[in-house]
């Protein structure tokens, strides 16, 4: 018995031999920080710029100002109008003023006179004008002229005329359809850049308030990763007191060790996460500054659940059916291939245009006496019909044909993207269904998890649990206070989603104009 009882000794002194280098060689992090302070951020040195506080609201109104992929997209409009003038450019009258001047001098015979006789002649020409096409197919031009001529045999003669001219297409070329075609074309190239403007600008609000949730987030795990590495030491510096008095066995120290450095691990796993967070936020902000990677945002809204969040799955369909960016932009698409049919019908017609000149001319041996009059005596009148039909006009049909191909193409195209836009919706709208029902139930779970590593640290500490199911119980409460945070960020970006989806993202964001300032 007494040898039984000195091995049992040796055994023992062993055992602390082992606990005594362990603990040398795995010193405790203790909280009141006897030890280093390992929980600090170690990426302090990258975000020790600028502190600016900034909420969701002004975080996305921040971004449509200095975030340059939308103001590179701004421009797209302002492109497009350029184009609906350029078409406007060809109904404009135009004014043409020409003057010229000549001198000849040449030989003539003059009857029976041997010699040749020496003719001069001076001419000059003035002329004035204006013409113009209209949208109906219809040309018009104006215009006034006086010659002259002063010889040096002939008598000085000077002319004056006045000529108005009409031109009007009767089949090929006629009505507003086919000569507004490329003046609509242009139009709806406007609003399709302001679509995919709009388009561009709902994906940066969207990505703006998910990195914002995302920094919140990162934020929040960093505070709850604290807590737990807290929490493990605290339970380190528990089982070292209850060593010291004999009262838990020094091999239990081990796991103990290994917890706290499992967790500072995590902690600095989530120091580097919101340092990601921050840049990737910093840079869909854009904020004006010297340093802009070492900013620091200050998040100052807090998750919560919209009032006014969902409606009827239906009534989101219905929205998207009518808002999203990309469907507009098909739409009018669609109504360019028409503007082509319409077009390239007319081209198959045969050319047949109406024209009339009517004019009136004055005649007079000066200048003055030659200017232009309306009552003149002296007038002249034409009408007449042009006619123009190509043998084949293969080129008009292949083109008709073309056009009419790309319709019937962005006809099963459009009805195939208004699938998709339901699809995703639809799609959007389950994913919001149970983010929402996750919020409360990771709530109830986290309290259960509080209540239960409550009541593992009280049984470890009158002898009736152990570390291993008191430092799980704490991870088990840790992941389930992030999971809670994680639920409220999650619903609030599953309802960015939906309404990103159903193209009313900016709407909901009081945004109405894009312009800029």
């Amino acid at each position: 018995m007494k040898s039984f009882t000195h091995t049992d000794k040796n055994i023992k002194c062993i055992l602390v031999g082992i606990s005594f280098i362990f603990l040398v060689s795995f010193p405790a992090k203790s909280p009141a920080g006897q030890n280093e302070d390992t929980s600090g951020d170690i990426f302090k040195d990258l975000s020790g710029g600028v502190r600016f506080s900034v909420g969701v609201q002004d975080s996305i109104l921040k971004a449509l100002e200095n975030n340059p992929v939308v103001a590179i997209q701004r421009l797209a409009p302002q492109k497009a109008m350029t184009a609906v003038d350029e078409q406007r450019s060809a109904f404009d009258p135009q004014v043409s003023v020409s003057a010229t001047k000549s001198k000849t001098k040449t030989e003539a015979q003059l009857g029976t006179r041997p010699e040749p006789l020496q003719l001069t002649t001076d001419r000059s020409r003035i002329s004035i004008g204006i013409s113009e096409t209209l949208p109906t197919g219809t040309s018009l031009s104006a215009s006034t002229n006086i010659n002259g001529s002063v010889s040096s045999l002939y008598t000085d003669q000077f002319s004056g005329n006045i000529e108005i001219s009409l031109t009007q297409s009767l089949l090929q070329g006629f009505g507003t359809g086919a000569n507004l075609a490329n003046l609509r074309k242009a139009k709806i190239d406007l609003d399709i850049s302001q679509a995919e403007l709009k388009a561009v600008a709902e994906n940066l609000v969207a990505s703006v308030e998910k990195a914002y949730w995302s920094l919140y987030l990162t934020k929040e795990e960093i505070s709850i990763k604290k807590e737990s590495l807290s929490l493990a030491e605290k339970q380190l510096n528990e089982s070292i007191e209850r060593v010291s008095v004999g009262k838990l066995a020094e091999i239990e120290l081990a796991a103990v060790n290994a917890e706290v450095a499992s967790r500072r691990e995590a902690l600095i796993e989530a120091q580097s996460s919101y340092e990601k967070a921050r840049l990737q936020f910093l840079y869909l902000l854009n904020p004006q500054g010297e340093d802009l990677w070492t900013m620091a945002p200050v998040t100052v809204d807090k998750p919560f659940v919209p009032e006014d969040g969902m409606d009827a799955v239906s009534v989101h369909e219905e929205l998207g059916l009518k808002y999203r960016a990309d469907l507009q932009q098909a739409r009018l698409s669609m109504e360019q291939g028409e503007l082509d049919v319409q077009q390239t019908k007319n081209g198959l017609l045969p050319r047949l245009d109406f024209f009339l000149t009517y004019g009136k001319s004055t005649y007079a041996e000066s200048f003055s006496d030659a200017m232009p009059d309306m009552g003149s005596p002296y007038s002249s009148l034409s009408s007449g019909l042009t006619f123009t039909l190509p043998i084949s006009n293969r080129k008009a049909k292949a083109k008709y044909e073309k056009s009419n191909k790309s319709v019937e193409q962005m006809e099963l195209s459009l009805k195939n993207m208004e699938r998709l836009v339901e699809l995703d919706v639809r799609s959007a709208y389950i994913e919001a269904l149970k983010s929402r029902q996750m919020i409360e139930a990771t709530r109830v779970t986290r309290e259960l998890q509080q209540k239960n590593m409550d009541a593992e640290l009280e049984k470890f500490r009158v002898g009736k649990s152990t570390n291993f199911l008191v430092l799980q119980a704490q991870r088990n409460f840790t992941a389930s206070k992030i999971d809670e945070s994680a639920a409220m960020v999650g619903y609030l970006n599953a309802l960015i989603n939906l309404y990103q989806m159903q193209g009313t993202l900016l709407e909901r964001r009081g945004i109405e104009s894009l312009s800029g300032r």
